[in-house]
């Protein structure tokens, strides 16, 4: 479907894509000298992102594996080239698999000018990234810094416009019950995830935080933790529908974990959001008169940690339950999407570690990214989240996250 004389050679391309030009090239104009990238760089069919793409990965991050590497005896200076070294060896590779992933989907979708917007962003971050030289010394490891700061501001967005393309292409008569994305999605976010952790791991290792290892908070509150994705809740249910059901807390222990926050505040923000907005709407069935029930948390202490969060809002209806972990999948409607004529700004998307686009507090619904993209923080570190709703009543939430059961400290 990518190739040159295939879907793409019917695009104004006859015979061909002349070299190192292709659809996707604009990017490429950018990409100035280094690992043979010439002037115009590699473009859509350039075989250099298809040489990278097929070089070997090192495992992805696990919170155990971060942690040793942050706390090995060895100077800190040394500690953080190797750092530098690792992400300057990985991120390219992971970058060029995505691109190649994207090159392979169907024409209807790689021309989307919102996906065609994330394939210019990440080739675009390959060709800065490859160019720049091994980072041997402090001087280089800080330009090297300052250039993967720069790059993970500029791709903040990314999945605003991944959900926006798949939104557009679903949508399409005759085309959109065709298309089967959720594998892609579920390879694009994962090593979105990936990426954002490794250089978020590199960047806070440098800054040497009480009470973390690098980006790892090593004594992690799950209550405070709890507080403050209900407290967000609120705010947004307040300000979406006027009102918010209270939350209670409950655990057998004082839970502390050694966890990512921004990780643990994404899921817990989700969740919380999808009881609360499920407890709202139920209320307001019938004039709602009556005092709605809280949403209740409990946390529990075992091989691993699990939260469960519990709403009465109703359940999920059980022909529902299939769809809820595909990806644009929503029952909501916001009210700009309806004024808009049906064209939505999908505000309050996490970036890479989770946290809301710079800006945004969030939407109370309307993505349909929300449970899968869920699920997908959780299993990343070794957990899981699962769903078990009581149809005509409310549902249960299981999160699952996995723990460093040696001392961190």
């Amino acid at each position: 479907w990518a190739r040159c004389g295939g879907a793409f050679g019917a695009a104004g391309v006859p015979g061909g894509c002349p070299a190192g030009r292709g659809l996707f090239a604009e990017a490429g104009e950018r990409g100035g000298r280094g690992a043979g990238v010439g002037r115009s760089g590699p473009g859509f069919y350039d075989t250099v992102v298809e040489q990278w793409s097929r070089k070997p990965l090192q495992p992805k991050p696990a919170l155990r594996a971060m942690v040793s590497r942050g706390t090995a005896n060895i100077s800190p200076t040394e500690r953080v080239l190797k750092s530098a070294q690792f992400v300057q060896a990985e991120l390219p590779k992971r970058l060029a698999r995505r691109l190649m992933d994207l090159q392979f989907l169907p024409y209807i979708v790689v021309i989307n000018p919102h996906i065609k917007r994330v394939y210019d962003a990440y080739y675009h971050a390959f060709v800065e990234l490859i160019k720049e030289p091994p980072v041997d010394t402090v001087q280089r490891n800080r330009d090297f810094s300052a250039k993967v700061k720069l790059l993970i501001e500029q791709h903040t967005d990314m999945v605003d416009s991944l959900a926006a393309g798949l939104r557009e292409c679903l949508q399409k008569p005759g085309m959109g019950e065709q298309l089967q994305l959720d594998n892609f999605l579920d390879g694009m976010l994962r090593s979105r995830i990936t990426r954002r952790v490794m250089a978020e791991q590199h960047i806070a290792l440098q800054q040497q935080r009480p009470g973390y290892v690098g980006a790892v908070a090593t004594d992690l509150d799950l209550r405070k933790s709890i507080e403050f994705a209900a407290m967000r809740a609120q705010q947004i249910s307040k300000e979406t529908y006027g009102t918010a059901p209270d939350f209670a807390f409950s655990a057998d222990v004082r839970v502390k974990i050694a966890y990512l926050p921004t990780h643990l505040d994404y899921m817990l923000f989700e969740l919380m959001k999808n009881a609360m907005r499920a407890t709202v709407e139920r209320g307001m069935v019938g004039g709602g008169q009556k005092r709605m029930p809280p949403i209740r948390v409990r946390v529990c202490d075992g091989d691993a940690v699990t939260i469960r969060i519990s709403d009465q809002g109703g359940g999920i209806p059980p022909e529902a339950m299939e769809s809820v972990w595909k990806y644009g999948f929503t029952t909501a409607r916001t009210e700009s999407s309806e004024a808009a004529g049906g064209e939505e700004h999908f505000s309050g998307v996490p970036d890479l570690s989770g946290r809301p686009s710079a800006g945004q507090s969030g939407c109370m619904a309307g993505l349909g990214f929300g449970l899968p993209l869920t699920r997908l923080h959780a299993q990343y570190f070794g957990g899981d989240l699962k769903l078990h709703p009581m149809p005509g009543y409310g549902t249960d939430a299981f999160l699952k996250l996995s723990q460093i059961t040696e001392s961190v400290h």
